[in-house]
């Protein structure tokens, strides 16, 4: 499950505006921290090196932050993370991570002291899908093949699947959908091509505070077996995800909870559906 928030959930580019506001470019970068809470999972904590806006920030690699001595703390115990390399630091596997409980990141960095704290939110309830399978028609765009489909291959009929759930509090949800076979077969079949990048096997709908998401089958890239997990988030990442809207020509430091620091170190927990896409 953490892959997905990791590889899906959220990719932005942590940059200072400080030379943006004031000439001056940032010459003792912050921390960015990844650090997502789950129930079941054991707790992995990404650290790398803020990049800071420059005429070539394109250019600028992440750089991971190691051996640093950082401290996670629980309602019931404390613990020290083992730093893995790359970045990339770990709790112990009995270290854990329940419903309701506040948990709490420090360390320092630079002379700083570097603190977060997040609380882990609940299942989300009564989570349910009207269907469990659904159809797509394959589509063939092979020079000389012709199975009568409209230009652009996306010939078929339209169909979707509504997934609801309980939210009494107004909570904020994601839902991610991942195909789960080990080799997939693309719904649209096109020339071949090397260079051609295949469709992601992962896509998402947007945060909502709301009780009902539709996914439309369109949206469906391969046939075959698929998982649909709606993520309960706090509205710390919420606020993050919004922050994709900036650009170099609306720069701005992005939100965060991280105390003389950037990132996120928040609670999530969700729960999962299955989907399976047929051809017609």
């Amino acid at each position: 499950m953490l892959r997905y928030i990791s590889i899906f959930f959220i990719s932005i580019l942590f940059v200072s505006c400080a030379e943006f506001e004031n000439g001056v470019q940032e010459t003792d970068p912050k921390p960015v921290v990844e650090g997502y809470l789950i129930p079941g999972v054991q707790v992995t904590i990404r650290i790398h090196k803020e990049i800071p806006y420059t005429a070539d920030s394109t250019a600028n690699k992440e750089v991971p932050i190691d051996g640093l001595a950082i401290k996670l703390t629980g309602p019931n115990s404390s613990v020290t993370l083992i730093s893995k390399g790359s970045g990339l630091y770990q709790a112990p596997a009995d270290f854990a991570v329940k419903v309701g409980g506040v948990y709490s990141l420090n360390f320092d960095y630079h002379g700083k002291a570097i603190s977060a704290s997040t609380k882990i939110p609940s299942k989300p309830v009564q989570y349910t899908a009207d269907k469990t399978i659904i159809s797509r028609q394959a589509v063939n765009l092979t020079p000389g093949f012709n199975n009568g489909t409209r230009p652009g291959g996306f010939g078929g009929s339209e169909n979707s699947i509504t997934l609801t759930w309980s939210n009494p509090d107004n909570d904020y949800f994601i839902s991610v959908v991942e195909n789960l076979e080990a080799n997939p077969v693309e719904i649209i079949k096109f020339p071949v091509d090397t260079t051609r990048v295949r469709p992601n096997i992962r896509f998402r709908n947007e945060p909502i505070q709301g009780t009902v998401a539709e996914i439309r089958s369109q949206s469906f890239q391969y046939f075959g077996h698929h998982r649909i997990v709606l993520f309960k988030l706090n509205p710390d990442y919420v606020a993050l995800y919004q922050r994709n809207g900036n650009t170099t020509q609306n720069i701005s430091t992005p939100p965060t909870t991280i105390n003389n620091g950037l990132g996120i170190f928040t609670g999530v927990n969700a729960d999962t559906l299955f989907v399976r896409v047929i051809p017609e």
